[in-house]
């Protein structure tokens, strides 16, 4: 009888790593063309409908690349042009951190008892404890518009800090710092300390294809690996030079570490990028 109940619990115990093993993963409901990920920041896998999108992923769209992904009632809508990283820790109470590079995403956010998902990305931080909301990245601001729910934004360098309303939305420029607007009432600014940015940002050129991390010639989404040390470099360099516009370029391309970015796709070369190691 006690090895019957042993066995048991550990069946049962087994059965809970297992699903506790996947509790980051994402699905993918809906895809177009031009939509990849990568966790190793070196090989692009493409996105279908139906796949799995593993936690600790990077997926990137391109021009005319769209993907909703879906984890229980949480939702996540990149538009084109968007690169962001995909991340959740924890055992029993979970946390995600996405960090958006550039681009669009929509999200829609299951409410907890304490905020439970944090978008950073190169200007602000947003916290959420359950909303629908929209981050958009670009070289040289984000901003935050709230659809419904509460997030809290704060500007990393500026140390400013509102909590965004429905209706509301707050903007951080690299060089003005944050303003903020809304439908019936502006919400109201507070101080906390200046920090750094977990992410640096990023030129107008993306790393999103296969092509970008094999020196192929360019794909349809005009991609460069030289965004790639830019956008994922974790160590010594953690931002690389983006690729300068050279109209259609078609410079060589590096099949190794990513250390140096060779260019491809629309826009010339790479710049250097970071230290992946």
């Amino acid at each position: 009888m006690h090895r019957f109940l042993a066995t048991i619990i550990f069946v049962f115990s087994l059965a809970s790593v297992a699903a506790h093993a996947g509790q980051g993963d994402w699905q993918v409901v809906k895809a177009s063309q031009q939509v990849t990920y990568t966790l190793d920041k070196q090989s692009w896998q493409s996105v279908r409908v139906g796949d799995t999108v593993p936690n600790a992923a990077w997926v990137s769209t391109g021009p005319k690349g769209r993907v909703q992904l879906a984890r229980g009632a949480e939702s996540l809508i990149f538009q084109p042009n968007t690169l962001a990283g995909l991340f959740t820790s924890g055992f029993i109470e979970t946390k995600t951190e996405i960090v958006q590079r550039t681009g669009v995403l929509d999200l829609e956010i299951e409410k907890r008892g304490r905020p439970h998902t944090t978008v950073q990305t190169p200007f602000l931080a947003a916290v959420v404890k359950g909303t629908n909301f929209r981050v958009t990245v670009s070289k040289s601001a984000a901003n935050v518009g709230v659809n419904r729910g509460l997030v809290q934004v704060t500007s990393f360098q500026t140390g400013q800090r509102t909590n965004v309303g429905a209706g509301q939305r707050a903007s951080v420029d690299s060089v003005k710092g944050m303003t903020v607007s809304g439908v019936v009432s502006k919400p109201t600014v507070t101080s906390v300390a200046p920090s750094a940015a977990k992410v640096a940002p990023i030129g107008n050129q993306l790393n999103g294809s296969r092509a970008a991390t094999s020196g192929n010639k360019s794909t349809s989404s005009g991609v460069s690996k030289g965004g790639l040390g830019a956008t994922n470099g974790q160590g010594k360099n953690s931002r690389g030079d983006d690729g300068k516009s050279g109209g259609v370029g078609n410079s060589k391309g590096s099949n190794g570490s990513n250390d140096h970015g060779g260019g491809n796709g629309n826009g010339g070369g790479g710049g250097k990028g970071g230290d992946n190691s």
